[in-house]
């Protein structure tokens, strides 16, 4: 979930697309989830087995934030499409490879308890996702443009005051990038949102790390024919 922040974040501040075109960005992602997710049900129903799409996930999560981390501007428009591509691949065996699997390795009387309590935490995962996100990425940002942004004539108190009107009228809105006019600010309001979606995108690689590090031990039954 982290990424569905910073991701689009990239393409609007960093690539400066338009809304519209950010979203056409994650429309592809989103289609192969779901297909993916489709396939996952049916394979596992033909094969009984319960853990490869828990770790096939796992490890998507891991390669596809790992691409992110190294994204750049001057791409074509395949390869970030390409880049957001494993992640929701691996979002498409974990979501119904984890319901499966607990309903398949808890007791019928207490399947409706566990579903239940699923849901829950995928809620709550989401909401602690994009809290802890934009945490990383708002932290980030003012990081990078304090460093970045430059003080006009030379600098002095007016100057100080400039840059900091200027760094919160950035962060205020995503819209102020693309609003200003071509220069060395631009490209360096630029550079620290590229810098803060990486930092974003490199916590997020090291929760897939630990999450592929807490699966791997866990052991799950085979399920039946019947």
């Amino acid at each position: 979930m982290m990424l569905n922040l910073a991701s689009p974040l990239f393409f609007r501040a960093v690539l400066l697309t338009s809304a519209t075109e950010s979203g056409l960005y994650l429309a592809m992602p989103t289609i192969a989830a779901s297909i993916t997710g489709t396939v996952t049900g049916v394979a596992i129903t033909k094969t009984g087995h319960l853990k490869w799409p828990l770790v096939s996930g796992a490890i998507l999560f891991f390669l596809g934030d790992l691409l992110l981390c190294f994204m750049r501007r001057g791409w074509a428009t395949w390869a970030y499409v390409l880049c957001l591509v494993p992640t929701s691949i691996g979002q498409g065996f974990q979501f119904p490879g984890t319901f499966i699997a607990l309903l398949a390795a808890s007791p019928h009387r207490e399947q409706a308890v566990v579903t239940s309590t699923l849901q829950l935490w995928r809620a709550l995962g989401s909401v602690l996702g994009v809290a802890c996100s934009s945490l990383v990425f708002q932290n980030a940002l003012l990081r990078y443009l304090v460093a970045y942004v430059s003080l006009p004539n030379g600098g002095g108190e007016e100057a100080e005051e400039w840059k900091r009107q200027f760094i919160e009228r950035i962060r205020s809105t995503i819209e102020a990038v693309s609003e200003l006019p071509d220069g060395p600010a631009k490209n360096e309001v630029i550079l620290s949102y590229a810098d803060a979606c990486r930092a974003t995108f490199w916590a997020c690689l090291v929760f897939a790390f630990v999450s592929l590090l807490l699966i791997l031990p866990i052991k799950l039954p085979r399920l039946g024919k019947k």
